[in-house]
This record gives C-alpha cells, sequence and structure tokens, in this order.
C-alpha cells in the first residue's frame, strides 16, 4: 500500500484539564495570562476600543475585553450575581481604578456582542500559534451540534379580530375564569429536542426536513411592542409573541393540538482531536445542522489558516453537501451511511458501494494511490491489484463529482478511516464541559442566560473559544518561541478498534465477493458469470444471476 498523506490521529492527554494548574484557573490568573500575550491581546483590545467613537465624552480607563474574559471564567450565567462578587483586584486587573456600577457593566459587556468576531480573531492567532509548534494541532477535526436554549416564552398574543382556538369555556360550558396571567406554552426539555433531532438524523434527508418542517411554524412576522421588536408566530392556530427574534421554534403536538414547545439556538462546535480545541458557532435552530456544515468549516478553516486533513461527524452531516464542500477544500468527509432512496448501497460499473473502484480493463478490484483537490474539481487515482490483462498496469482515475458520498480522499477500507470514525463519540462530551466551564449552551434554567438574543450567545461561545485556546497553548508551552519546540507523545486509544473494524470490513467484502472482478470487463478474464454487480444479485445467489425488478 503506497505511503498515506495524513498525520496520524495523535490525542494529547490532558491537553484541557486545568485543574491541575492553578495558574489556569480563576478569572484573575486568565486575565494576568491574556495581558502576558500582547501580540494575541493588541488588535482585541484596539477593536474593543474603537466602541468609544460613539461617545462625545472619552469613557473611563479600563478594558471590558478583559471583564468579558473574566465573566466567562467564572462560571456565571448572568452577569448581575458576578458582578457582585467581583474584588477591586480583578477590577484594577482589567484597568479599572474603581468597581464599576452594574448598569454601566451591563451595558458595556452587552456591546461587546457587536465585535465578537474579534475574540475569535484573536482565539485564531492562538492557533496559529499552537500549529507552529506542533502540526498535529487542526489536522483531525470533529463536528457536531448541540441545542442552545433562549430564556424568552411564547406568549399567547392573538389580537381581537383574530381566530383564536384558545378555550374560552369549560368543558360544561361555563365561563373559564380569568387568572389576569397571559397564556404560555409548556416549554420542552432540551433532552427531547435533542432526541427528536437526532432521530431524524437516522432518516433520509427528505424525510427528516419534512418532520422538521412539521414542527416549525409556518408563520411568522415581526412587530413593534412598547419600543421592542418582538416576534409572533402561529403555532397550533393561534398566535404567540416571543421576546428573542432570532431563536428558532419547534412546536411539538399531539391529537392536533400543541402541547409543548421549544426555543433557542444550535450551538456547533468544531473540534481539534488532537488537543480536544474548540472552534465555535451559534445559529438559529430552524435549519438542520448539515446546511449550517459549511459555514463553520470555512470558519475553523480561516482560523488555523489552512483546512483538517479529515473532518469526522455523525448521520446529520452524511448528506452529499457535506461530502462535497469537505472534498473540494482537499478534506477527507469521515461521516457513516445514510440513507438515500431505497435506502441500499449499490455497485456500480465505475466503483463499487465504498468507493473502490473498478478496473476498467478487468473490472477487478482496485487500491487508492493518490487524491488530489485539482482546482476544486478533485479526483482519485487507483491502480488494478491483480492488474489480469496487460493494460491494469496503468493509474486510473475518477471524478469525485460522479458519487461525493462513495468517492472520498481517505478510503473506506483502510484502518485510519475507522479509528477516526470510532473516535468520534468520545468528542460528543465537550458539549459538557464547555457547559460546565463556561456555560456556553445551555440546556436548562440552571445554566440559561437571562439576557436574550443570539449576540449574547456568540459572544459567550467566542470569549470561551479564546480562553480555552489560551490555555491550551499555556498548558503545552507553545505560547513561547517555536525555535524551543518540543514534540509532545500522543495516544491513539482507537487505534486496535479502526484495525478491527477494517478487517471486519475486508471479510464482509470477501463475503459478498466485492474482490471479485464484476461488470462487462470481467468476461475478458475468464469470469463471464461476473457481470452483475454483487448489489443486483439475489442474497446467496452465484455471480452470474440478477435480482428480479420489483413490479
Amino acid at each position: 500500500m503506497p505511503k498515506t498523506r495524513y498525520q496520524p490521529p495523535d490525542r494529547l492527554p490532558g491537553a484541557t484539564d486545568f485543574s491541575k494548574r492553578p495558574d489556569l484557573c480563576g478569572s484573575l490568573n486568565v486575565v494576568r495570562l491574556l495581558k502576558s500575550q500582547r501580540w494575541a491581546w493588541d488588535d482585541l483590545r484596539e477593536a474593543c476600543a474603537a466602541l468609544e467613537s460613539d461617545y462625545a465624552r472619552h469613557r473611563e480607563p479600563g478594558h471590558w475585553e478583559l471583564a468579558a474574559v473574566a465573566f466567562v471564567v467564572s462560571g456565571h450565567v448572568d452577569i448581575k450575581p458576578w458582578w457582585a462578587n467581583t474584588t477591586s483586584e480583578l477590577w484594577r486587573e482589567c484597568g479599572f481604578p474603581a468597581h464599576p456600577p452594574y448598569k454601566r457593566t451591563w451595558e458595556r459587556l452587552r456591546e461587546l456582542e457587536d465585535v465578537h468576531d474579534e475574540f475569535l480573531r484573536a482565539a485564531s492567532t492562538v492557533i496559529k500559534r499552537c500549529r507552529l509548534h506542533d502540526e498535529r494541532v487542526m489536522a483531525h477535526v470533529h463536528v457536531d451540534y448541540t441545542e442552545d436554549e433562549t430564556h424568552a416564552a411564547l406568549v399567547h398574543d392573538c389580537q381581537p379580530g383574530e381566530p383564536c382556538k384558545r378555550r374560552t369555556t369549560t368543558r360544561s360550558g361555563r365561563p373559564r375564569k380569568a387568572t389576569g396571567h397571559p397564556l404560555r406554552l409548556q416549554r420542552a426539555a432540551t433532552t427531547e429536542a435533542r432526541e427528536r433531532r437526532e432521530a431524524w438524523n437516522e432518516q433520509e434527508l427528505p424525510d427528516s426536513e419534512k418532520h422538521e418542517a412539521e414542527d416549525t411554524p409556518r408563520e411568522t412576522t415581526t412587530v413593534q411592542r412598547g419600543g421592542r421588536t418582538v416576534k409572533r408566530v402561529k403555532v397550533g392556530g393561534c398566535w404567540y409573541v416571543t421576546r428573542d427574534v432570532e431563536a428558532g421554534v419547534r412546536a411539538y403536538t399531539g391529537n392536533g393540538k400543541v402541547k409543548r414547545f421549544w426555543h433557542g439556538y444550535y450551538s456547533g462546535k468544531l473540534i481539534d482531536h488532537f488537543t480536544g480545541g474548540v472552534v465555535p458557532s451559534v445559529d438559529a435552530a430552524n435549519k438542520q445542522e448539515c446546511h449550517l456544515f459549511n459555514d463553520l468549516f470555512d470558519r475553523a478553516t480561516n482560523m488555523a489558516g489552512a483546512a483538517p486533513q479529515t473532518v469526522i461527524g455523525d448521520r446529520g452531516f452524511s448528506v452529499e453537501a457535506c461530502f462535497q464542500h469537505a472534498t473540494e477544500n482537499n478534506c477527507a468527509p469521515v461521516f457513516p451511511w445514510r440513507r438515500v432512496g431505497d435506502g441500499k448501497r449499490h455497485d456500480k460499473p465505475t466503483h463499487d458501494r465504498h468507493g473502490v473502484k473498478r478496473c476498467r480493463h478487468c473490472g477487478g478490484v482496485m487500491h487508492q494511490v493518490r487524491f488530489s483537490a485539482n482546482g476544486g474539481k478533485p479526483r482519485l487515482w487507483f491502480r488494478c491489484t491483480f492488474q489480469l490483462t496487460p493494460d491494469c498496469g496503468d493509474e486510473q482515475t475518477i471524478y469525485c463529482h460522479e458519487d461525493w458520498r462513495a468517492l472520498i480522499p481517505l478510503p473506506r477500507t483502510s484502518a485510519l478511516y475507522h479509528e477516526l470514525r470510532k473516535s468520534h463519540r468520545s468528542y460528543e462530551a465537550v458539549h459538557d464541559y464547555w457547559r460546565d466551564r463556561y456555560r456556553v449552551a445551555s440546556d436548562n434554567l440552571a445554566n440559561r442566560p437571562k439576557s436574550v438574543g443570539i449576540g449574547w450567545h456568540r459572544l459567550r461561545a467566542s470569549v470561551a473559544s479564546l480562553i480555552d485556546w489560551l490555555r491550551i497553548a499555556a498548558k503545552a508551552g507553545w505560547l513561547g518561541s517555536t525555535r524551543s519546540t518540543r514534540r509532545h507523545a500522543g495516544e491513539r486509544p482507537f487505534k486496535d478498534a479502526g484495525r478491527k473494524a477494517a478487517d471486519q470490513l475486508a471479510s464482509i467484502r470477501a463475503r459478498i465477493g466485492l474482490y471479485k472482478p464484476y461488470g462487462p470487463q470481467a468476461a475478458k478474464t475468464g469470469h463471464k458469470d461476473a457481470t452483475a454487480p454483487p448489489s443486483q444479485r439475489p442474497r446467496g445467489a452465484p455471480p452470474g444471476t440478477r435480482r428480479k425488478p420489483r413490479k
């Protein structure tokens, strides 16, 4: 087999275990760490200082970006309890002469939402410094999404003259007593929303989009109420209003009636396989995660300065558009099979169900020798394994656009592919780590911020990314000069599992006959009965027979 162009999927043990480093814990220490790295802080400080141009007078001295870092590290969900527990020493370290009043603190932190991308740019500077020390950083990445609740609720808002299905009388016909409180729909638990989304990911894409459309209100509008913009949605024949105009709404019905709702965002994370560092995103939960993949992938590519070698995900990303975007950017997608059409994999004359090309001269199996993005038109090169005819010695090529989901840069028959696929589930725990450390991606009332709006959620995720990468770089010793770089020993806990899965796939391919020539060219090698691909034969039938078409 030819030498692979991919880095080994090493894992740096304890890269995100900061509890053993007291100098990396606590708001005060992290603020001092950021201030000590001027190359990472200078551009962020200038971008946040530019917000002063909106004021007639110069602001008081102080750096609110450092206060935002201290706030996220503290683990507090809301600003007021954090502000009440801050010390004068912390504020002096942030450049303030005294403890600022709460109203000013709330206003200045909320206005940082407009420059949340600057925190990601600072994190990008740290990531690129890490890559100079070790090229394994961001070589393999895992992508996953989770739910992120908003604190806003859906309140009944049917106006006079609008048809309303709300019951105004009891079942006995008596008038229902007014309580004086607005009617609110019951909020569904985030676990229920997550289970439904994961169930959709197991289905074919058209079916999953249909189910999601059924749970998404079709009629929405924005109106002004009391000087504030609110969103009205029509759910179950009634209008409801919410303060969060950017969050998505899912309405769960039963027997034609709305029973519960879920309101919030998708928190996306692209996780580095080597260190566990995260590139985040926050989007409204009105799209499937496969439609958000391209933007998150491009963001990680720009922040790292290069596309990753492989990207690993679950079935939610196993659609043609995700395969195409990754492959065109010289990255190998590692996504499990997702049902399409009849739900079965088919062997074609050019390649079989696992993306292995068939020789055009003998119909035999070929092994992949190289891949090239080819200026946006990626293609693969193969060489015949058995070389049953004199013409089989030349390399043969095939364009990936002929079958984006099957023809991928990293062969499915390789142990590396299965090692990466087996390791993905262990990285889904990063969602829980970030909830505990930074209160990102809230899933219950305890960690749900009272401030609404997608900007606040994005700001928190961006600040957390900067803090996470800064801590990783400090723990690994990557904040200094690259001249003193030492290579960290990695571990590969899923290496044996990957080899075992590759051997199992090889035995399956042998059992179903994929190692034997098939197709019209098989007759040239004496296999006259192997003209039908295995997927077109009845189970257990000899190679010469074909499956009868369904009536």
